[in-house]
């Protein structure tokens, strides 16, 4: 407090100085209060908001790979059914029905019937909701047209069973060649089936390229990145696809494949969480898949976002620097490029990864919400303790100060008068305190001259005092459950023995830890432990020698101070304490026998050891014991 308040502050009567002095240290404690309360909202919030950005990272995962997994085995069989359909039938039966099927157009390419698509009867039965383009070259090769009759088959029969859920199932050649099924789609496949040039070619797109044996030596099913359809480019429909290559003799005949359109991916509002949560979906490619502010179908402006390792723009930069450091192991926490908080996983079966990311400022903003109302219960509840101490201190302190302040000056002349004491000088000045600290002093003073008288009294009773403290002492010694030393006792003596230690002098510390004593308390319960320890230290202190210490340092740990004590003496007495242990059953309450065993660290003196030195070589020694299977004797030599 300045000095200029000090005369101010000291006239104060004790209640008004208390009031004051809590009303500062309150004020601080509400401003601590506040920042402790937002640290730990903010910690807090962090932590909530991680763990539910994770949770619905991990479901967003769960949902596709239930989607790809449907996929893969809508695509597993139409493989299984076109190597079944392709050895059923000869060149010749594959041509008859290729050319009814797909009859040649004026342009020199073939394309599939209006009745595949419409629906009705055909050379190869019922048939409804397909298209295809087959280019000229492709009815030259005769194992071409086995692949695309025997992929026909195969999608036909899988259009009609009941496994097939999928929007699309379509089967392409390196030729250019395509069978579509699709029958939702609104465009009706009028491409393939009669607007695609005889020239249209689509081995250049990523589709086809990742079905190649060089971009796909496992042979296994892949996904695109998004991409633009290529029989509805002008209307910009974006869509990824899952491909499964087909090989007939080590020969790439083509590839099967399944189309994911964007809203499919996507639909309005299924990733929809959170306001302030957003889902992102990237290849392995560095290819967009899905984000909400970037891919919306049907948008011209999506292609100019898709491809993350050629943009400016810093989010998706920081986007695809996160997924590529982070991708193949995963990540959850702070992303300081985005000023976000992130959770990264790897959608399996395909090469995609799902992010699911929240603002750190909306964090922030959900930390700060409770400090207001947390400041306000604190002024309020600061008002109330200030006016509750003002009425306590007045009613419980002042009055009765005022009360005792005459009867101790009457008390004190009274003593005054029997000790020839002299009254002080009479002082107003002060508070209620300091005018009875001057009346006290005086109390004080006539007091002493009755210490006299009582000093032989206390000396009686201290001697008697001293004779119970020896007993004492006697007790604080020993451990109350077993009777022997306790943990300061032991390493009390243990210190004393190395203080006289002399050159040539031997000494070792063992180190007992009785196995797994846990669970012979959850078993039989803490009696029998009890019992048990007691046994055990019985058995132990039978076995040593005439100068040996034994104490317990807690628990089920116990020392040993083996006196004069070479290696080989010091080793063999440790193992023929645990063998004395492992080989006998103890009997304890209940009448349960328990078969106990122990592990020993043994540390030997050296003239550079203080007990904490040694005690510490011999408690490693006993770690290593315990690793290396319990119930054996490890020397800090061998553990060396």
């Amino acid at each position: 407090m300045p000095a200029r308040l000090s005369p101010w502050f000291r006239s104060l009567s004790v209640s008004a100085r208390t009031a004051l002095s809590l009303a500062v240290g309150f004020t601080l404690m509400i401003a601590a209060t506040a920042l402790i309360a937002f640290w730990q909202e903010r910690a807090r919030a962090i932590d909530e908001s991680l763990t539910r950005l994770d949770q619905r990272n991990a479901s967003v995962v769960g949902e596709l790979r239930q989607r790809i997994d449907r996929i893969e085995r809508t695509q597993a069989r139409a493989l299984q059914l076109f190597r079944q359909e392709r050895a059923s039938r000869s060149i010749a039966e594959a041509r008859r029905e290729f050319a009814a099927l797909y009859p040649r157009q004026a342009d020199g390419s073939r394309r599939s019937t209006d009745m595949m698509f419409t629906g009705g009867q055909t050379a190869i039965g019922m048939v409804h909701g397909m298209g295809a383009f087959i280019p000229a070259a492709i009815e030259r090769d005769d194992a071409a047209v086995q692949d695309i009759i025997a992929a026909t088959h195969a999608i036909r029969r899988l259009s009609e069973g009941s496994q097939f859920d999928l929007e699309s199932l379509y089967y392409f050649t390196p030729a250019n060649g395509i069978v579509i099924f699709a029958p939702e789609r609104a465009d009706r496949l009028e491409y393939y089936r009669r607007k695609a040039p005889a020239d249209f070619a689509f081995q250049d797109r990523e589709f086809a390229t990742i079905s190649t044996p060089a971009a796909n030596p496992a042979r296994a099913m892949r996904c695109t990145g998004l991409q633009s359809l290529i029989s509805l480019k002008d209307q910009e429909v974006w869509t990824t696809g899952c491909m499964t290559p087909v090989d007939v003799g080590g020969r790439h005949a083509g590839t099967f494949g399944t189309s994911m359109p964007l809203d499919e991916i996507a639909p309005a509002g299924h990733f929809a969480g959170s306001p302030d949560e957003r889902v992102i979906l990237v290849s392995r490619e560095g290819r967009l898949v899905y984000h909400p502010d970037y891919t919306r179908q049907n948008r011209q402006s999506t292609g100019q976002y898709i491809d993350m390792t050629s943009s400016e723009r810093p989010d998706l930069v920081a986007l695809w620097s996160l997924v590529r450091e982070h991708g193949r192991q995963g990540y959850v926490g702070r992303a300081d490029a985005l000023d976000a908080f992130v959770s990264l996983h790897r959608v399996p079966g395909v090469d995609w990864y799902a992010l699911a990311l929240k603002p750190e400022a909306q964090i922030l903003t959900q930390a700060l919400r409770p400090i207001p109302r947390i400041a306000a219960m604190a002024v309020i509840a600061l008002s109330g303790c200030l006016a509750i101490v003002v009425l306590v201190l007045r009613h419980l302190v002042a009055r009765p100060l005022r009360r005792m302040t005459p009867e101790a000056e009457r008390i004190t002349r009274e003593l005054v008068s029997d000790s020839m004491l002299q009254l002080p000088a009479e002082d107003r000045s002060g508070t209620e305190v300091k005018q009875l600290v001057s009346r006290f002093e005086t109390l004080a003073s006539a007091i002493r001259t009755s210490h006299a008288e009582l000093e032989q009294r206390v000396a009686e009773r201290t001697r008697a005092l001293n004779d119970a403290n020896e007993k004492l002492r006697i007790l604080s010694e020993l451990d109350p459950l077993t009777g022997v030393a306790n943990r300061r006792k032991i390493l009390a003596e243990l210190e004393t023995r190395l203080e006289r230690m002399g050159p040539g002098g031997a000494l070792a510390v063992l180190v007992l830890d009785i196995d797994r004593f846990k669970s012979i308390n959850d078993r039989f319960g803490h009696v029998a432990g009890d019992d048990a320890l007691r046994a055990l230290a019985n058995r132990i202190q039978a076995m040593l020698r005439p100068g040996d210490a034994l104490g317990r340092m807690g628990g089920e740990e116990f020392m040993i101070i083996l006196d004069r004590a070479r290696p080989v003496i010091a080793d063999a007495i440790a193992e023929r304490i645990r063998a004395a242990i492992a080989r006998q059953p103890f009997q304890v309450h209940g009448n349960v026998t328990l078969h106990i065993t122990a592990s020993l660290g043994v540390a030997l003196w050296s003239p550079s050891d203080s007990a904490k030195a040694l005690y510490a070589r011999a408690d490693r020694a006993l770690y290593l014991a315990k690793e290396s299977g319990r119930n054996c004797a490890i020397s800090c030599r061998d553990a060396a």
